[in-house]
């Protein structure tokens, strides 16, 4: 009887753990909010060598909460057509006013190849689409976000 008992406090104190992180982990999604969306808004050349390409990404970020977005930084990659163009960093601090949206610049680096490659596999009647999947960072975790969009239609005609 003694060892039912003490089997029985010992899986009651382990579910009751078990019940405990799980709610912490569900109340953290609570507090760090939606993901915010994030749209490419402009990509410029920068300078560049026979083996890099340096760009500057402009990226509107738009925070949906009913709160100020305390950003520490920025990762994200970014894709043309399917394929990889570059990879963006940023420590910088940025404030998304609640329900509001800010742009954001980032210089990324690619590969000449890389930018070879997508001129060359580009076709008049092909439609230029972008992905962009990523982090922003904040001091209390992180959020991911991923959004995809077009720059040119089928036939060439840019997307407005």
């Amino acid at each position: 009887m003694f060892v039912y008992d003490a089997c029985m406090e010992s899986l009651s104190k382990l579910l009751g753990t078990i019940l405990l992180a799980t709610a912490a982990g569900y109340a953290s999604w609570f507090i760090n909010g939606e993901s915010p969306e994030v749209l490419v808004t402009n990509v410029t050349p920068l300078d560049g060598t026979p083996f890099e390409q340096r760009l500057k990404v402009d990226l509107r970020v738009r925070n949906p909460n009913d709160y100020d977005l305390q950003a520490t930084g920025l990762d994200f990659r970014l894709e043309l057509n399917g394929k990889r163009l570059a990879r963006g960093l940023s420590n910088k601090e940025f404030t998304v006013p609640r329900l509001s949206d800010t742009v954001v610049s980032v210089e990324t680096s690619t590969s000449t190849l890389d930018v070879m490659r997508q001129v060359l596999g580009l076709r008049k009647t092909q439609e230029l689409t972008y992905g962009i999947t990523g982090v922003l960072h904040r001091k209390d975790g992180r959020l991911p976000f991923e959004n995809t969009g077009g720059l040119v239609e089928r036939g060439g005609s840019p997307i407005f």
